[in-house]
């Protein structure tokens, strides 16, 4: 017990460094006093404090530190050299007084006594009991998956056949998604007319169209892909030249027909990096346009990557006209008429009435009894000469 008692005096200088670095707190500021704070064996009065000189030199006090304290001992001036190594020494004269030791001896004696009375055990004993108590918490079951503290919740409970079926939740579930839009469209939608503009068409300061294309959300490969569109007339500040060497450096990319330049791009990740590309793009092209270095005038246009498709168009003499349309009426008419006369006349075939005609006109088998080859019983055979018993 003494000895565990001397190793903690010992190590207590070392406490302040730890809350400051290079920092200590010397205990000749502090009123000496014995270790005992209890009312009945405080000692309060100072005089009894032991100084002590140092009785060895530094060389021989540094060898009896340990390394931690060595290299703080190290790290400190001459006189502060001084004071901590008659510090060190008051400490160790302090414990090794045979009234101090007994006196500590006394008391660990009663706080163990009070600790055996209380339940005191052995830490290992209670360590073994916590373990056992984490083996007996059950695993945890599907109720507790993706919950902050799994173990607390434990198992599932039993199934007691009281819960409706995979089938009866997933029609609740469907009721519940309906009714979360019901109430957007009753509460939310209606206020989505406060942010309505009216559309405004692009006027020609602004001749680029620009296309995208959205999935509502769900990511595609095809998302990112930006579709540009404009026409050579509408871009400002172009002569006929420059507009031709436009023409002539888009190449596939002009429509001669609607006088469109179509270009896209989904090389980069965004729409706004795509969007961003084309725009340079489109600088690039007018600035090599209006470069009067060279015009193209030479190079011939080459629209062969283009195909017409031819336009029909509704024949004129096929228009319905107010006289064709009485035309129309008048055979309709005529046919009627002709029609009905040969109906009495007796001129017109009536199907129906030949059919049932030659029905009537068929023969009728009918059915007869003849003797089985075998002699036993009779043979009925049928009016498509067929046998059955």
């Amino acid at each position: 017990m003494a000895t565990i008692l001397r190793r903690l005096a010992v190590a207590a200088p070392q406490c302040p460094r730890r809350i400051r670095q290079n920092h200590y707190v010397w205990a000749s500021h502090i009123q000496h006093r014995a270790f005992t704070s209890s009312p009945h064996n405080r000692d309060d009065n100072p005089s009894k404090s032991v100084t002590v000189e140092p009785r060895i030199s530094g060389a021989q006090f540094k060898r009896k530190l340990d390394p931690e304290s060595r290299d703080q001992y190290e790290s400190l001036s001459a006189d502060e050299k001084l004071e901590f190594q008659k510090e060190w020494e008051q400490l160790e004269a302090q414990f090794d007084s045979p009234e101090d030791q007994s006196r500590l001896n006394a008391m660990f004696t009663g706080a163990l006594r009070k600790l055996e009375n209380k339940g005191y055990e052995e830490p290992e004993a209670i360590i073994n009991r916590e373990e056992k108590d984490d083996d007996e918490i059950e695993e945890p079951g599907y109720l507790a998956i993706e919950e902050d503290d799994e173990r607390e919740i434990g198992a599932d409970p039993e199934f007691a056949h009281d819960d409706l079926t995979t089938l009866g939740h997933a029609e609740l579930d469907q009721a519940r998604e309906m009714r979360h839009y019901a109430r957007i469209i009753a509460w939310e939608m209606p206020l989505l007319s406060k942010m309505v503009t009216p559309f405004e068409p692009p006027g020609l300061d602004r001749p680029l169209r620009f296309r995208y294309t959205s999935y509502m959300g769900e990511e595609h490969p095809a998302e990112k892909k930006v579709v540009l569109e404009f026409c050579t007339k509408d871009l400002p500040d172009l002569t006929q030249v420059q507009r031709s060497k436009l023409i002539k450096l888009v190449g596939v990319r002009y429509n001669p027909s609607k006088d469109i330049v179509k270009m896209s791009c989904e090389m980069f990740e965004t729409q706004a990096q795509n969007k961003r590309y084309l725009g340079d793009l489109v600088d690039t092209l007018l600035r090599e346009a209006r470069d009067p270095t060279d015009t193209f005038e030479d190079i011939p246009f080459d629209f062969r990557h283009h195909k017409s498709k031819p336009v029909i168009k509704f024949p004129r003499h096929w228009s319905m006209t107010p006289e064709r349309r009485q035309y129309l009426e008048d055979s309709r008419k005529e046919s009627l008429l002709l029609e009905q006369q040969r109906v009495e006349q007796g001129r017109l075939v009536d199907g129906l009435a030949i059919v049932n005609q030659a029905h009537a006109a068929m023969p009728v088998m009918q059915p007869q009894t003849v003797a089985s080859q075998r002699g036993k019983g009779k043979v009925k055979v049928l009016s498509k000469g067929k046998a059955r018993r």
